[in-house]
């Protein structure tokens, strides 16, 4: 049986609807702000039960913020735990929501592990920002990483774990990004530093992804550093 929309009604169920979503952007939004301070907190020498009790949380959730998900372990070297909080605190609030997105995505493409692709997806997820723009210049979207990622990597058996696992392109192309920004004597890590590493990892998917849709590694590697003023 054929049937019409009261049109009146539904322009207020569109709005509502429109209203509900920027909503929930605001919260994503605002969940990543957290975390990231929440890290910060840890990562300046706050214990757990301080940061828990001062933010009104649980002991268990901020264990779960700091330890399970602040995304890949970073190689320990000299000094262990103080050489890892200091990479933590060079990490901006732009950098740590690429990581969270990153997440996001391969969760979406039902992907049991985080890699380069999903990293780079993470830095098209994000609303501005040099990395964004610069993959833009390229003509290199959101919906055309995703849909070649897809169309390579399939879906794989779905994980229930709360963490994902990083693979070691992935781990070694965030490890660059703390190098390029001390290269270019950066003292935080953001989302352009992050594109620098995945162009720097030659096994991940991520540069066969950008290769594949037209974009050179050199030549958008060039442009991020112009970007930068180098």
């Amino acid at each position: 049986m054929f049937m019409t929309l009261d049109d009146s009604i539904l322009t207020e169920a569109k709005g509502t609807r429109d209203q509900l979503l920027d909503l929930q952007h605001q919260a994503d939004r605002a969940r990543i702000d957290l975390h990231h301070a929440i890290r910060r907190l840890h990562a300046a020498g706050g214990s757990l039960r301080e940061i828990a009790e001062a933010l009104g949380l649980s002991h268990q959730r901020v264990h779960q913020i700091v330890d399970t998900e602040e995304g890949p372990q970073l190689r320990r070297r000299h000094h262990g735990r103080s050489r890892r909080r200091s990479h933590l605190e060079r990490f901006t609030r732009r950098a740590w929501e690429v990581v969270a997105l990153a997440e996001e995505e391969a969760r979406g493409l039902r992907h049991n592990y985080v890699g380069t692709e999903h990293l780079l997806l993470g830095l098209l997820r994000q609303e501005e920002g040099a990395a964004k723009e610069v993959l833009g210049s390229f003509e290199i979207t959101l919906e055309s990483v995703r849909t070649k990622v897809a169309e390579v990597v399939g879906e794989c058996a779905e994980s229930r774990r709360r963490r994902l696992p990083y693979t070691r392109p992935a781990k070694r192309a965030l490890e660059g990004a703390l190098r390029e920004a001390a290269t270019l004597k950066h003292s935080s890590l953001e989302s352009e530093h992050v594109l620098l590493g995945l162009l720097g990892e030659s096994e991940g998917l991520a540069i066969e992804v950008l290769a594949a849709l037209g974009a050179s590694p050199d030549q958008v590697r060039g442009q991020v550093l112009s970007r930068l003023g180098e």
